[in-house]
C-alpha cells in the first residue's frame, strides 16, 4: 500500500492550461518524475525521512514533483496558513512554520516570472530551507532512464501539516503512505470524466480528498490543470488587500467541459458563481454549503455542490453534505461510508475512530443526530470561517483600536458581521480599515461581510450580548 506512480490511471490525458496549453500523457508524466528523483538524488543526495516542501502550483509539474517525493520516501509538508505580513519578513519564523522545520528540500519552478506576494514567500521559504531546488528545465518529450528507486514504505510518513492552533500550540499531524493510500481508493469514487485542479497541497485534507482520488480513479479522463490568479492592492508595507480572479477559470470551465472542480472556500464559490452557469459541473467544498445557493442550483447553475467535512488529523471526508439532497440543509450531513467510526460522545461532541493507526481524535465538533442525519451546531473551542480559524482574540483589538463595536461570528454563513454601537463621522473609514487589516491577516479569507448602527440594550440576554440573536438580526434584516 504505497503512494507511487502505480496507483495513478494509466489512461488519464494532463493538460496544463496557463500559462500555455500543453499536454501529457502517462509516460510522459513518468519521464519528469525520473528526472526530479535524478535531480534529488544525484544532486542533492536526499534521504528517505527527510522533508520537503512543494512551492510548485496545479499542474503536471506539480504532479511529478509529489510523486518523485513520494517514491523517494521524503515526508511532503503541507503548508496552509498565512502571516500578518503575507511573508514578507524572512527574519521572522511563525509557530505553525516552526513545527514543521526542519524544510531539508524546498522545490519551486522558475521563480523569475512569479507575482510580488508568490515571490516574498518564495523568498522566506529559500532563506529557510536547507536546499531550495528550482525545477526550470524537466524533461518534456525526451526519453530518459527510468528511475525504478522506490524508499516509500506503507508506515513511513508521506504528509505533514499541523493542526488550527487557535485554541494553543499547533500540533504536527503525520500521514503515512498506507493510510493515504485506502483514502485514495476509498474517495476515487467520486471522480470521473474530466478534473479540474487550481489549488491543491494547500491544506492538510485536500491531497487525499481530491488530488490523489481523482488520479487513481478508473473513470477520470482528463485530469487538467489551471490556475487562478490573485489581484493585490497595497495598503501598507505589510499588508494587503487580495482576491482572486476566477475569470479564467470560469473560461477553463466551459472550455473544457469540467466535470469537478474543488474550490475550497466560500468567497470563491460566491464569485465563480457570478461568472457565470456551469450546469455539467460538481463543485466539491470544504466549507458550508450557503442556503443561498439554493436558487442558483434549482436555476440550473450548477449539477451539485458537495461539502466534505473533516479535519487535518483525520483528512476524510468523515461525513458530506449535497446541495441536491431533496430535503437540503446547510447544517445537514450524513455518512458517506463506513471507512471511519464516527460517535457523539456525550451524544454531541465528534468522535472518530481512525483506521490503520487504531486511535481517536475527538473533533471538538458538536453535532445533533437526526433521523440518519447530523445536524452541525458548530464548534466547542473555536470558530472558522472559510476554511480557516478565526483569531477572535486578535479581530476584537483590530476593532477596538478603532470602534466601539462587536464583531459576530456566524460559522452556518461563514461570514463575520460588524455591529457598531456608536457611530461617527469618521465609521466609514474606520470599517474599511477594519476590512482591510481581516482580509490582509486571513489572506482574503475573512472579511466583515455586514455591518450595522444597532442599540446594544436591545440584544442583551441576562447581562450579556446575546450573539445568536445578533446573527438573527444579521441574516434576516442586514
Amino acid at each position: 500500500m504505497l503512494i507511487t506512480r502505480k496507483i495513478i490511471n494509466p489512461k488519464i490525458k494532463f493538460i496544463d492550461i496557463k500559462p500555455k496549453i500543453k499536454f501529457h500523457n502517462y509516460s510522459q508524466l513518468c519521464q519528469k518524475i525520473d528526472h526530479i528523483k535524478d535531480i534529488l538524488v544525484e544532486k542533492y543526495d536526499c534521504r528517505p525521512g527527510q522533508s520537503v516542501l512543494i512551492g510548485i502550483t496545479s499542474s503536471t509539474l506539480q504532479i511529478a514533483a509529489f510523486f518523485a517525493c513520494a517514491e523517494l520516501g521524503l515526508e511532503v509538508i503541507i503548508l496552509d496558513h498565512g502571516r500578518d505580513d503575507n511573508w514578507i519578513s524572512t527574519d521572522y519564523i511563525d509557530p505553525k512554520t516552526q513545527a514543521l522545520m526542519p524544510i531539508n528540500f524546498y522545490i519551486n519552478d522558475d521563480p523569475q516570472h512569479l507575482p510580488e506576494h508568490a515571490l516574498s514567500r518564495h523568498k522566506f521559504f529559500d532563506k529557510i530551507s536547507d536546499h531550495t531546488v528550482i525545477l526550470d528545465n524537466i524533461t518534456h518529450g525526451i526519453e530518459r532512464p527510468s528511475n525504478d528507486t522506490i524508499f516509500a514504505e506503507p508506515k513511513r510518513v508521506l504528509l505533514k501539516c499541523t493542526s488550527s492552533g487557535t485554541t494553543g500550540t499547533a500540533k504536527l499531524v503525520k500521514h503515512s503512505h498506507e493510510f493515504l493510500h485506502l483514502l485514495a481508493n476509498r474517495n476515487k469514487n467520486f471522480y470521473s470524466d474530466t478534473v479540474c485542479m487550481v489549488m491543491n497541497l494547500n491544506h492538510g485534507s485536500s491531497p487525499a480528498t481530491y488530488f490523489l482520488p481523482a488520479l487513481v480513479s478508473e473513470k477520470t479522463r482528463y485530469f487538467i490543470s489551471s490556475k487562478m490568479y490573485r489581484t493585490i492592492k497595497n495598503i501598507n508595507l505589510s499588508m494587503a488587500n487580495n482576491s482572486w480572479d476566477l475569470t479564467d477559470l470560469s473560461e477553463t470551465v466551459h472550455n473544457y467541459n469540467i466535470n469537478h472542480l474543488m474550490l475550497p472556500y466560500t468567497h470563491l464559490i460566491d464569485d465563480f458563481f457570478d461568472k457565470g452557469k456551469y450546469p455539467d459541473l460538481n463543485l466539491y467544498t470544504l466549507s458550508t454549503i450557503r442556503q443561498e445557493w439554493l436558487e442558483y442550483y434549482h436555476g440550473g447553475g450548477i449539477k451539485n455542490i458537495i461539502s466534505f467535512f473533516g479535519c487535518n488529523e483525520t483528512s476524510g471526508p468523515l461525513l458530506i453534505n449535497e446541495i441536491n439532497d431533496a430535503n437540503f440543509s446547510e447544517s445537514k450531513y450524513k455518512l458517506y461510508d463506513n471507512f471511519y467510526g464516527i460517535n457523539l460522545q456525550d451524544g454531541k461532541n465528534l468522535e472518530v475512530d481512525m483506521p490503520v493507526y487504531k486511535t481517536k481524535i475527538l473533533t471538538n465538533d458538536v453535532f445533533e443526530p437526526v433521523e440518519g442525519y447530523f445536524l452541525h451546531k458548530g464548534r466547542n473551542d473555536l470558530y472558522r470561517i472559510n476554511g480557516r480559524p478565526v483569531n477572535l482574540f486578535k479581530y476584537n483589538d483590530i476593532v477596538s483600536a478603532r470602534l466601539d463595536a462587536t464583531l459576530i461570528i456566524d460559522t452556518m454563513k461563514d461570514s463575520i458581521y460588524l455591529a457598531i454601537w456608536k457611530i461617527d463621522d469618521k465609521s466609514e473609514e474606520k470599517i474599511r480599515q477594519i476590512d482591510d487589516q481581516l482580509l490582509g491577516t486571513s489572506e482574503g479569507l475573512h472579511r466583515i461581510n455586514k455591518f450595522a448602527s444597532l442599540e446594544r440594550d436591545k440584544f442583551y440576554s441576562g447581562v450579556k450580548l446575546d450573539m445568536e440573536l445578533l446573527r438573527d438580526y444579521f441574516r434576516k434584516f442586514v
